[in-house]
């Protein structure tokens, strides 16, 4: 089984530990979700015993595992920035009714707290200098991108 497959695999397994979880949180107010999060642990049980008899070790399921946890997190901390930065945007508008502002307001403040929230998370993370670094290198990225896409070539200096 190569790397792309076990990345694969273990996304699943990933995909189909949130489904549990969330399946056990709904399930409170609907006990029939029981067998539908028992047919979820089957093929989860299923899956790591493929991975296992494909020779695929618990460390490297554990290393896929935090790298998606990291894109996860990474994704998270840019999309809430972009949403404060969009909002910023918008309340910069001289036309803004005041219900109009009032909300954008309330929606900057809960992207502001929810993106402090999540870089509070990155902090007391035991592995914050690299979530850090993969961080700022999708900061970098992204200013390299929007630097691109605002220069407009000059026709006249052409050769």
């Amino acid at each position: 089984m190569d790397e792309k497959e076990t990345r694969a695999h273990v996304e699943t397994l990933q995909s189909l530990q949130r489904n549990i979880n969330f399946l056990n949180k709904v399930r409170e107010n609907n006990p029939s979700l029981e067998k539908t999060i028992e047919k979820l642990r089957n093929s989860q049980t299923q899956l790591y015993e493929a991975l296992a008899r494909h020779g695929v070790t618990a460390e490297a399921v554990h290393k896929v595992i935090m790298e998606n946890s990291d894109k996860q997190i990474v994704t998270e901390i840019m999309r809430l920035q972009a949403a404060k930065d969009k909002t910023t945007k918008q309340l910069a508008a001289p036309d803004l009714t005041p219900q109009k502002r009032q909300s954008l307001e309330r929606s900057f403040n809960r992207a502001k707290q929810a993106h402090a929230d999540k870089w509070q998370e990155i902090i007391n993370n035991p592995r914050r200098a690299e979530l850090i670094r993969k961080t700022e290198q999708a900061i970098t990225k992204k200013l390299e991108k929007s630097r691109n896409r605002d220069r407009t070539p000059d026709h006249d200096r052409s050769r």
